[in-house]
């Protein structure tokens, strides 16, 4: 057999069209993150934003990234099929006989040179390019991954289908975000001058990432550990309890939290004029801030910052207070764990030995699940210890034994309002047709 010139030349076409496919779905990726998660280009986000496709493709991430990476690995299967088969006919087309080895060696180079020629021409450089010009390089691109996305619709809803089921069989949560802008290589990938990222810095641009996801409801402190100050008590019980707690804002209230008129600031209390005995609290409150539980954190920081505030109360729908939030809570999630010398030293959840820790009653269902890895769903409540009184129904006691998912749940700690600290275990998953119980 052998190959005319314009079969090769047909097939040198198709290699390059999947090359310029690849390259197109690869600095479509690297486009979108750089607009997505940076402002390093004045006005970029804008301005790409007046494509009514590219804005589509922004607002809706993570279904756009899914097909700009099936169409990448599509056409990687597809420039490594079209090499094999071409370099097999030339191969055969020579009319010599080739030894085992001969061929084996011949393919290994067509091999190496499609690896390189898919590494530089379909990765490397539409990347490079994407980085530094994102708005022009969605221009160009956009047209191949709406195609796309009109073609592989229906594949990608199986593909979809397939993975939850097995995510589900390794009790991984489907519905978080795999939209799967793989954050660690993405940010390595946003240092211009390509110096390696110090671990700090790296760390807080995934928080700052992971914040988005974020709500007031996920890292408030709950009501019942809210120290406030009670018009309703003599104001030398008052500042004894300023001086016991040590915090230096105390929200000001008529009887309860749901009353709250105003903040106190302890400051203000230093610089009256007025001696301690006479000060009328309701002279030199603050405005208080309040947010709903599902204002986003995002909003709830520009606005401390709008306002120069650091404390706000968090309200349910009624218009009650489930607790309160601070410039030090948000703070937290971006940097780590702020302590000061009045703070406690251990930490809210403690690896005791391999699948068990220890919990404090009051850290973030969220910090939970992130550091042991397994999803928890609590929509209504913050805490983990109130995440088991809220399954429960009840106040729980000491020593008591709950299992809940996939967690065994001893109580170690309790007092009359809250749970104070657990020992929790994570289960095996159960056998199929086995049936977890909620509690023991």
């Amino acid at each position: 057999m052998t190959l005319t010139l314009s079969e090769i030349l047909t097939t040198s076409l198709v290699v390059i069209a999947l090359l310029a496919l690849n390259a197109l779905f690869v600095a479509t990726e690297f486009g979108l993150v750089k607009l997505r998660f940076t402002r390093f280009e004045t006005g970029a986000l804008e301005r790409a934003r007046k494509s009514s496709i590219i804005a589509d493709m922004l607002d809706r991430m993570g279904t756009t990234l899914k097909v700009v990476r099936l169409g990448s690995t599509l056409c990687t299967i597809g420039l490594g099929f079209v090499l094999v088969a071409l370099t097999e006919d030339l191969v055969r087309s020579t009319g010599t006989v080739w030894s085992t080895w001969e061929v084996r060696v011949i393919m290994l180079v067509s091999f190496s040179i499609a690896v390189g020629l898919h590494f530089v021409i379909g990765e490397l450089v539409p990347r490079a390019i994407a980085l530094q010009f994102p708005v022009r390089t969605l221009r160009v691109t956009s047209w191949a991954v709406r195609i796309t996305q009109t073609v592989v619709s229906p594949f990608l809803l199986v593909l979809g289908w397939a993975s939850d089921v097995l995510l589900r069989l390794f009790r991984i949560n489907p519905d978080l975000d795999l939209n799967v802008i793989d954050v660690e290589a993405q940010i390595r990938s946003l240092v211009s001058d390509g110096a390696e990222m110090p671990p700090l810095a790296e760390k807080m641009l995934e928080n700052v990432l992971e914040m988005r996801k974020r709500v007031a409801q996920d890292i408030l402190l709950p009501r019942n550990q809210i120290q406030f100050l009670d018009l309703e008590d003599d104001l030398g019980t008052n500042i004894e309890l300023m001086r016991k707690t040590g915090h230096t804002r105390f929200p000001l209230c008529e009887g309860d939290l749901d009353q709250c008129i105003g903040l106190i600031h302890i400051k203000d209390l230093y610089r009256s004029p007025v001696p301690y005995e006479k000060i009328d609290l309701r002279a030199i409150r603050r405005e208080i801030l309040r947010f709903s539980a599902n204002e986003p954190i995002e909003n709830v920081l520009q606005r401390f910052r709008r306002q120069k505030s650091h404390f706000a109360l968090v309200i349910d729908e009624f218009g009650g207070t489930v607790g309160a939030i601070t410039m030090e809570d948000i703070l937290e999630e971006l940097v780590g764990e702020i302590q000061d010398e009045f703070d406690r030293e251990e930490p809210p959840i403690h690896e005791l030995r391999k699948d068990v820790y220890q919990i404090d009653g009051l850290t973030p269902v969220h910090d939970v699940s992130d550091e042991i890895g397994i999803p928890i769903d609590a929509e209504d409540v913050s805490t983990f210890g109130g995440l088991i009184t809220s399954e429960l129904g009840r106040m729980p006691a000491a020593g008591e034994t709950i299992v809940l998912g996939g967690l065994e749940i001893v109580i170690r700690d309790v007092d009359e309002r809250r749970v104070l600290m657990t020992e929790v275990t994570l289960l095996p998953p159960p056998e199929p047709g086995e049936e977890t119980s909620d509690n023991a």
